[in-house]
């Protein structure tokens, strides 16, 4: 997660607008309740299941401003650089499709689809829309990785 935080934000001495795509996942906390370190700044959360948000709004202190049930408002709502996907694998194909046609780059958890065609269409949506498609491998965020 770090080396892709740092590849997002290179481009920009600015702090890296995020956004999550759903809270189910659970690598969400480290993302959650990490401190501020300047590199990002939290934007926006979609989490369909309310009872979940408000737990975990209230564990990390978050906003309840935050939270949103529909992901496609709050991309528009509040049009973040990069979304990470924390929710279902199965939920990977329509974070892609809603966030490419907007310019949002991506980073899902393993496994990138559960399909061949949801993989292949997330391919193609990638380049056509000049996005970043990344997906979280554990030893992508090994501190020996990112130095390498």
């Amino acid at each position: 997660m770090i080396a892709t935080i740092n590849l997002l934000a290179q481009s920009s001495p600015k702090p890296l607008r995020l956004a999550v795509a759903a809270i189910t996942h659970g690598h969400v906390p480290w993302i959650l309740g990490r401190k501020d370190q300047g590199d990002i700044v939290l934007v926006g959360i979609y989490e369909k299941d309310t009872a979940l948000a408000r737990k975990y709004a209230a564990q990390f202190r978050l906003n309840p401003s935050l939270f949103y049930t529909d992901l496609n408002q709050m991309l528009n709502d509040i049009k973040p650089v990069a979304v990470v996907a924390f929710g279902s694998t199965r939920e990977h194909l329509s974070v892609v499709e809603a966030c490419a046609p907007m310019g949002i780059h991506v980073m899902v958890e393993k496994p990138l689809a559960t399909t061949y065609e949801g993989a292949k269409r997330m391919s193609e949506l990638a380049p056509r829309h000049k996005i970043h498609l990344l997906t979280n491998y554990e030893t992508s965020w090994y501190a020996t990785t990112e130095k390498a």
